[in-house]
């Protein structure tokens, strides 16, 4: 079981953490189709999905 499991563990996916990582600063903020409150949502969920990755995001790469 546990093997099956390490197999779906995307935190050691270099693939997975790549795309994730080029989504994050390809991300623009437009006042027009949001507001400042949705964005910072959408780049803290990138924080969350890359926090127990080797390549996690800071808030310095946020504030970027």
């Amino acid at each position: 079981m546990w093997e099956g499991i390490k197999k779906f563990n995307k935190a050691n996916n270099e693939v997975y953490i790549s795309r994730l990582r080029r989504e994050f600063y390809s991300t623009i903020f437009n006042p027009i189709k949001m507001q400042i409150v949705e964005f910072l949502y959408i780049l803290n969920q990138f924080k969350i999905n890359l926090a127990s990755t080797s390549r996690a995001l800071t808030n310095d790469n946020i504030k970027e």
